[in-house]
């Protein structure tokens, strides 16, 4: 009887051991997705309140182009160059404030403040204060100052508002300097090579494979680009200002025609002819950049994207709402400890959201805010969470600190001494060795020959670390 009853205390105890077990293992499932939706949430609305800035922004240039106009007709000049400056401050400066707007909705919603999300930005402040201070003035300056002083506002305004750390880190940076159009610069030819993704080199770069020899091989990293500095690189509106006759855009019919939309004043065709300014070919006002206000999707497919389709969207855009134009990428990021395995879990979450608004064309359509010639007009009036690969990123975002120390720090050593001179602990670094193994490339290539036929294109998208595009929003 002792026996037995000694047998029924044991069985008890494991039994009670494995309901402890189940017991921890639900808690930890149930704080883990917790956790995941808290920082879905905190990246969503970050995302959605850098937009609805960026969207206030642009009303207030287009707003400021009407007052420009009405200041032109009546030849008063020195308001005109008023109305540029504080057009080219809005411009450069304000969306600093888009940032700001996001960390506080990020913290809002519960999310911690990330070191490195500010590390890279704090960085830059150093090179804007620097190498963009040094070469503002003089013949054939690399980063001439849009406006006098700019550079130091603009270093001063980036700092307040990293200064207490960031709760959410801006995944859509445009530095003036990034650099772009190289296979080592795309973050998915390393997510390829660490995955084993033959499919990926099939169809992004077929011959790389058998072609490839050593570091040597590669083409120099392309030198800095040129890009417009009239905008912020942080969340940039892509506007630029333009020296140009308002009248070689517009003729008098569609002058008044915004004027009867946008303005009280009351004008008529005797007005528009007698003013000089609007015929002066050094006037400056603020339009969108073509090329990155252009068409968004076609069909289904995005329009930037190559014509890859059957993008993962239910139904289509509207005539109206289909620019690209501007967005704002935010990142959240969480832990979550977990008590059964005593392990601690790292949650990423990314999103995306743009600012949308329509304007009537000349022909009383309704269209996109680029209609009126891309005249900057105040027509936005709505913000939308969008997928992030209908949005495009950069390859400086200050939420993925590896990636920007790997392009900024490592990739030079590697490109002059090789892979043996890079760092081992940088994640990016580990592709470029196992890439530089010939094994490994001659076994992708012998796998392409026997399977490409079973490759097929991904949707747009993924799940990378916890990305935020395959919820699609």
């Amino acid at each position: 009887m002792r026996n037995r009853n000694g047998q029924i205390v044991l069985l008890l105890v494991f039994i009670l051991v494995i309901l402890t077990s189940l017991v921890l293992l639900n808690v930890d499932i149930f704080t883990s997705v917790r956790e995941k939706t808290h920082i879905q949430h905190g990246g969503d609305a970050a995302a959605i309140a850098a937009a609805y800035k960026q969207g206030e922004i642009l009303n207030e240039i287009g707003k400021k182009n009407i007052e420009h106009l009405v200041a032109a007709i009546r030849d008063e000049t020195n308001l005109c160059r008023s109305i540029v400056m504080k057009q080219r401050h809005m411009a450069l400066l304000d969306p600093v404030d888009a940032l700001r707007a996001a960390d506080e909705a990020a913290r809002a919603n519960g999310m911690a403040t990330r070191s490195e999300f500010s590390k890279i930005l704090q960085r830059h402040v150093d090179d804007i204060r620097t190498v963009y201070s040094e070469g503002a003035s003089g013949e054939g300056a690399p980063y001439p100052e849009p406006f006098p002083g700019a550079w130091v506002q603009y270093a001063s305004k980036i700092s307040n508002v990293i200064l207490g750390g960031l709760a959410a880190g801006p995944d859509n940076l445009e530095f003036y300097d990034s650099l772009s159009g190289h296979l080592l610069l795309n973050r998915q030819f390393y997510n390829a090579i660490a995955a084993k993704d033959w499919c990926w080199f099939h169809f992004n770069n077929k011959n790389i494979l058998d072609d490839y020899g050593s570091y040597t091989d590669w083409a120099p990293l392309p030198a800095e680009r040129e890009n417009p500095l009239d905008n912020s690189e942080v969340f940039s509106l892509h506007v630029y200002s333009r020296k140009i006759s308002f009248k070689s855009v517009f003729t008098n019919e569609e002058i008044l025609e915004i004027l009867r939309r946008y303005s009280d004043e009351k004008f008529n065709e005797d007005d528009l002819n007698k003013s000089k300014l609007l015929a002066d070919p050094e006037e400056v006002w603020f339009f969108f950049e073509p090329g990155r206000w252009s068409q968004w999707f076609i069909d289904l497919a995005l329009a930037s994207d190559g014509g890859m389709s059957d993008f993962p969207i239910v139904g289509g855009i509207k005539d109206e709402y289909n620019v690209r134009g501007c967005a704002a990428v935010l990142r959240c990021i969480g832990e979550n400890t977990t008590v059964a395995v005593n392990s601690t879990a790292t949650f990423n979450w990314s999103a995306a959201a743009k600012p949308f608004g329509a304007v009537e064309d000349f022909e009383g359509t309704l269209s996109p805010v680029t209609a009126l010639n891309y005249l900057v007009v105040p027509a936005f009036t709505d913000v939308r969470l969008v997928p992030l690969d209908a949005v495009g990123g950069s390859n400086l975002a200050t939420a993925d600190y590896g990636w920007v120390t790997h392009i900024q720090d490592h990739l030079p050593i590697y490109m002059e001494n090789g892979p043996s001179a890079i760092s081992g602990s940088c994640y990016y670094c580990d592709q470029l060795k196992a890439w530089e193994r010939e094994s490994f490339r001659r076994s992708g290539s012998n796998w392409l020959k026997f399977n490409s036929h079973t490759c097929q294109r991904p949707m747009p998208g993924g799940t990378i670390n916890g990305g935020g595009t395959s919820h699609g929003h």
